[in-house]
């Protein structure tokens, strides 16, 4: 690796000793928006201690239902950074019932304060965290393929496709979960292991399909950030 930007060895050795050796994964996908938003909200605030007396009257303020939600997501982001097992048992209580417009607030700092509590660990732990989430060791992705010149699949595509895909899943440690077959494309969701390319799972599950027919385009949509809508696929 050498350094750009101006950086020096020594900086660049410094990021790379920092950098995580062992990961926690967040299962719940979080949209890419919201993790700025509370990045952002939550740079000004530092990490101390909090007092059982000052978590427990946070705690009534949180589960209060006349505290505005702009009092209750700062209310998160302090639990956060307190990092206590008070706090994260606050925090876990509360992302069990959260509202709505607080559900990705509230995983955000549910493993921030996890991430604090960790710290002590001889390794250090990092999260990785996308919009589609994830399981143990492996990131969860949208993909869309297409059929070749846009032609509507016959009854007997579907199974194809879907026993194509399974078949290079389980050859790359990766999991199928989902398919559905449209008119002329088809979608999956598929988690991915860490240490595998998600196109080469991809482009293996479309060979895969092709030599058991011409079915599929080589192009593709991937996306581990959201699930467009049919209009955005079309």
């Amino acid at each position: 690796m050498k350094p750009k930007n101006g950086e020096s060895d020594d900086q660049v050795h410094q990021i790379l000793r920092s950098m995580p050796e062992r990961f926690a994964m967040a299962k719940a996908g979080v949209s890419a928006a919201t993790q700025q938003e509370y990045l952002a909200f939550t740079a000004h605030i530092e990490h101390e201690q909090r007092s059982e007396e000052d978590i427990r009257a946070r705690s009534e303020a949180l589960f209060s239902s006349t505290t505005a939600i702009a009092e209750k997501k700062e209310i998160l982001a302090r639990l956060a950074h307190a990092g206590t097992l008070d706090a994260y048992r606050v925090l876990e209580q509360f992302a069990e019932t959260a509202e709505p417009e607080l559900q990705d607030w509230s995983t955000l700092a549910l493993h921030e304060c996890r991430l604090l509590l960790e710290q002590d660990w001889d390794e250090p732990v990092g999260l990785v965290m996308t919009g589609l989430g994830g399981e143990e060791d492996r990131l969860r992705y949208f993909i869309v393929v297409c059929s070749k010149d846009s032609a509507v699949f016959s009854q007997a595509h579907p199974a194809i496709i879907e026993s194509a895909f399974s078949a290079t899943c389980d050859r790359l440690r990766s999991i199928l979960e989902e398919v559905q077959v449209h008119a002329s494309y088809a979608t999956l969701k598929v988690l991915v292991p860490l240490d595998v390319a998600v196109g080469t799972v991809v482009e293996g599950g479309i060979s895969e399909c092709n030599k058991r027919g011409s079915l599929l385009d080589e192009s593709y949509y991937v996306t581990n950030d959201r699930i467009p809508t049919e209009a955005e696929i079309l």
